[in-house]
């Protein structure tokens, strides 16, 4: 019986996260709203994107508000719209803007963390409904098809990794990055046991969704870092955040599935601990935040895979030199497996779709296995 493609993409994408060589290099990435449109204009509203690149990895998500909800929306005009989320949020979206603004969080105080309520974290309604949550909605507001549906539709087709927050990811949506960075000093006991809390809340959803499907993968959304560093010492994350991360790769292991750890900025300071933690893969790896994913793989070669470092400003200017010899040259990466190239984050609306045409051309010419990379060509 001949395998389904996502067989095929699964084993494909598991030889890389193991440090083993596949048959090519495997290739995913996220994209904008607003290059989605340009995309469609010049393609069809019809065509799924991942489909028409035959990428390999498809992330699906299911709700994981600390409320099921449908959003509650208080105005909504040709302009923007205010609602409220399952986070306790008030979030205005501008039909222009690319990305949510947090007007209101749910949690204004240290002193709200004990009372503030998590519904059922197995809540039928956050696998089986239709998904307006933050997380789903990324950049615009939109309505999407359930988890459950979707997985269903695409696991032949993909890859198919779920997805939970780690506690800072979570802490922020309920209380503002600036009150959670706050907290964490001043009140760090009531802080630690709302972490723990969210841990335990993420955890429950997240091996719902290995359960049900029996997936192999499991994205794990966690920004602690910007583009200079950490948001925080490392001392603070290791104290506070290090043994939630490690909890949920330790029980999503258990339950046979391969962690890719989603980091924004420069997070380097806590590399060995993640590994530590049993984190098998990180992505986006951006570049402007002055990571180099040929210069970390020599570094820790054979104990951390990596995914992204595309330069999106690359991308972006349209010089196919600079293109070619960014996309060659970070494939050096994937001498001996341990890589899935993707942009160093997402694909924005200053791409021009043809430009990304061409970084996907190159991956296929080129991210064949024995590398042959010509000019290209480092020492791992």
């Amino acid at each position: 019986m001949s395998k389904t493609k996502g067989e095929v993409k699964t084993e494909r994408v598991l030889k890389a996260l193991n440090h083993e060589e596949p048959d090519r290099v495997p290739i995913t990435d996220f994209f904008w709203s607003l290059f989605l449109q340009e995309w469609q204009k010049r393609n069809s509203e019809d065509i799924f994107i991942y489909d028409y690149y035959d990428l390999d990895i498809l992330v699906v998500s299911p709700n994981m508000d600390p409320r099921v909800m449908r959003s509650r929306f208080i105005e909504k005009n040709d302009e923007y719209m205010i609602y409220e989320t399952g986070w306790g949020s008030i979030i205005k979206r501008q039909v222009e803007a690319p990305m949510p603004m947090f007007l209101e969080f749910g949690i204004k105080s240290a002193a709200e963390y004990e009372k503030f309520e998590f519904d059922d974290p197995l809540d039928p309604r956050r696998y089986y409904d239709e998904r307006d949550d933050i997380i789903n909605t990324g950049d615009t507001y939109l309505v999407l098809p359930s988890f459950a549906e979707t997985v269903e539709r695409y696991k032949d087709d993909y890859f198919i990794f779920g997805s939970v927050c780690e506690p800072f990811e979570a802490l922020w949506r309920c209380r503002g990055t600036e009150g959670a960075l706050m907290d964490l000093v001043l009140y760090p006991d009531e802080t630690q046991a709302f972490i723990d809390r969210l841990t335990e809340h993420m955890l429950a959803i997240g091996k719902k969704q290995i359960e049900m499907f029996n997936l192999k993968g499991m994205y794990i959304w966690g920004d602690v870092a910007y583009d200079k560093g950490m948001f925080f010492s490392p001392e603070l994350w290791r104290k506070m955040f290090y043994p939630a991360v490690k909890k949920l790769c330790t029980e999503f292991h258990a339950m046979g599935a391969k962690i890719i750890y989603h980091g924004c900025g420069n997070a380097r300071a806590i590399y060995e601990d993640l590994i530590d933690a049993g984190v098998d893969c990180y992505n986006p790896l951006e570049a402007k935040a002055g990571l180099d994913v040929v210069e970390l793989k020599r570094q820790y070669k054979g104990r951390l895979a990596f995914n992204g470092n595309i330069d999106v400003r690359v991308l972006a200017e349209g010089d196919k030199d600079a293109i070619r010899r960014e996309v060659l040259r970070k494939l050096n990466a994937a001498k001996g497996g341990g890589y899935i190239i993707s942009s160093d984050h997402s694909v924005a609306a200053n791409v021009p779709p043809e430009n990304y045409d061409y970084l996907v051309q190159l991956v296929r010419e080129y991210g064949r296995y024995p590398l042959d990379l010509g000019e290209f060509d480092e020492e791992i």
